[in-house]
Formats: structure tokens, C-alpha cells, sequence
């Protein structure tokens, strides 16, 4: 007999549901609810809310619960800085070699899954285990409006084949200036961004 799902599988299913906009910006997380959806207790559901409210992903309220952050454009445009500001970093402490040992899965299913990949590979490779730690948290944030890019922004295809391709090579310096690019693009696409991420379904 199945001893039902644990905190963690219960976290990363939350998780999940957040990151692909199950539930919109602003949206109370109700316990019980979430409990009826996963088939799980109320217990494992608080600890994964408390424990995504430490990630960013959720934001807890006292007397009000848990609900899915509001973001705002000045916001999305620090979280791209952000990600492109740890690549950077990490790329500062990277290693050619390394870089051009990384696999990118081509069968991953959307783009933002194959974009946050190839980020978090990158990340890894740096000396400082500190980025890719932060990519792992900046990833899941901005996976919503990643949804969103191929609406918003052309040519995504061939923008990401080149980050694949300059790190395939351990071309680092390339590689800095794709980076920076692609994250300098997204934070002026920011509003348009935005409103994809709030519209309704």
C-alpha cells in the first residue's frame, strides 16, 4: 500500500503548478484546496508552501495566508538582470573546457525548459557552487513569463541554437556577450511580458 506522496514530491508538484501559471499573480493558495488537488494532507502542503515561500515562488502573509506573488515590470526587469548578472559571474569563474563538455537535452518540451537547462548547466560549471544554486531559484521564478517569449519575442529558436553553439565551442567570450543580449532584450520586452503573464486563459 502507498504510503502517499511525500513533502518533496508534494513540493515539487506545487512547484510545478505554480511555474507554468496554474495559478495567476496574486492568487490565494488555499491548504485544503491544494490538498484536494495533489491527494495529499494539509501537512505536506504547508511544508512545501513555507518552503517555497523561501524561494520566492510564493509569498506568505500573516492572517492571510499564502498567495502567488504579485510581480510588477521594474521586477521582471531585476529578475532578468539578476539571471544575466549570475551567468556572468559564473562564466568569470568558468572554464572553457567545461563549457563545451555541456549536453543540452534537444527533446526537452518547451523552450523555457531548454532555455532554463542550458542556464543552470552553465551555472554549474562555475567554481562557486553559490550560482548555480541562484540559477535554480531564478529559473523557477522566471519560467512564467519564459512562457510567454515566443508571443512576445521572435526568432527565439535561432537566439537560443547561438547560446547552445557558443558554449558547445568554450567560446567564453562569446558566450558573455550572447548572455548579456538575451537577458538585455527581455527587460525591454518587460511590459509586454507582463501583461502575457496576467492575461486571462
Amino acid at each position: 500500500m502507498s504510503a502517499g506522496p511525500t513533502s518533496e514530491r508534494v513540493q515539487q508538484r506545487l512547484k510545478r503548478l505554480i511555474m507554468e501559471r496554474h495559478y495567476r499573480p496574486g492568487a490565494r493558495l488555499e491548504p485544503a484546496e491544494l490538498a484536494s488537488t495533489l491527494a495529499s494532507s494539509t501537512t505536506p502542503i504547508r511544508e512545501a508552501l513555507n518552503h517555497l515561500a523561501g524561494d520566492g515562488l510564493v509569498e506568505s502573509r500573516s492572517g492571510n495566508g499564502f498567495l502567488v506573488p504579485l510581480i510588477d515590470e521594474p521586477s521582471l526587469k531585476d529578475l532578468y538582470g539578476w539571471s544575466g548578472d549570475i551567468l556572468a559571474l559564473a562564466l568569470r569563474s568558468s572554464r572553457a573546457v567545461l563549457l563545451a563538455a555541456i549536453e543540452v537535452d534537444p527533446d526537452m518540451a518547451s523552450h523555457a525548459d531548454r532555455t532554463a537547462d542550458l542556464f543552470q548547466r552553465i551555472a554549474a560549471t562555475s567554481r562557486n557552487r553559490e550560482h548555480a544554486l541562484a540559477m535554480d531559484r531564478i529559473n523557477s521564478r522566471l519560467h512564467p513569463a519564459r512562457l510567454g517569449e515566443p508571443d512576445a519575442l521572435d526568432d527565439l529558436e535561432t537566439e537560443l541554437d547561438s547560446l547552445i553553439r557558443w558554449t558547445g565551442m568554450g567560446d567564453v567570450r562569446s558566450l558573455r556577450r550572447a548572455v548579456s543580449a538575451y537577458h538585455l532584450r527581455r527587460q525591454r520586452a518587460a511590459a509586454r511580458l507582463l501583461h502575457d503573464i496576467y492575461r486571462g486563459e
